[in-house]
């Protein structure tokens, strides 16, 4: 597929090295590891999104058997909404990383795939940056 790319061992090495070493800086700072599905209800992925319509254009979607619209995730933050949202009983604050798989149909060019890893760091529950 167009926008995809296999990983030979040695350049997957190193990516796994360079994951290891953010993530012992997320836990150094406190941060604390979250794994959101990378399949989603297409109304959650498409909810209110702050980017604008723009992105929605590029969301995957299917259909499942239930005849239900789904989607793959394109960013990490929205389904780290609503585990925020679904577990009102999380200590605050609460920091959190996720290093995954997301996906976009968008425009194929240098640098730019459809399947990418994506870095995220959210905290939540305080007033100052500063956390």
């Amino acid at each position: 597929v167009k926008g995809t790319k296999d990983y030979l061992p040695e350049e997957q090495v190193l990516r796994n090295k360079i994951k290891r070493a953010c993530e012992d800086t997320f836990e150094r700072y406190g941060c604390k590891p979250l794994e959101t599905p990378t399949l989603n209800m297409y109304e959650l992925m498409s909810y209110k999104y702050g980017g604008g319509d723009e992105i929605l254009k590029e969301i995957y979607t299917l259909e499942d058997q239930g005849k239900r619209d789904l989607a793959l995730r394109y960013d990490l933050t929205i389904p780290f909404a609503k585990v925020v949202a679904m577990n009102q009983n999380i200590r605050l604050p609460f920091k959190r990383y996720e290093i995954g798989k997301v996906f976009r149909d968008g425009p194929i060019k240098q640098g730019r795939f459809r399947e990418f890893i994506q870095c995220d760091v959210d905290i939540v529950g305080v007033e100052s940056v500063m956390a």
